[in-house]
């Protein structure tokens, strides 16, 4: 089963602010995804993330 955004936004979760280096074309291409599905940069990575500590194999 490979990743898929989900489209609604949860607010409830607390938020804690983190830096992050990422390179250029990871950004650009995160940045593409976040617009075409109309939610934030921030967002997507968020729920990228979630998807790979969900699906990390031990």
């Amino acid at each position: 089963m490979g990743f898929k955004l989900q489209v609604h936004p949860s607010k409830a979760d607390v938020s804690l602010n983190k830096t992050l280096r990422l390179k250029e074309k990871m950004i650009n291409e995160i940045q593409e995804i976040a617009d075409k599905n109309n939610v934030s940069f921030n967002y997507v990575v968020s729920q990228m993330l979630q998807y790979c500590l969900d699906n990390l194999e031990n």
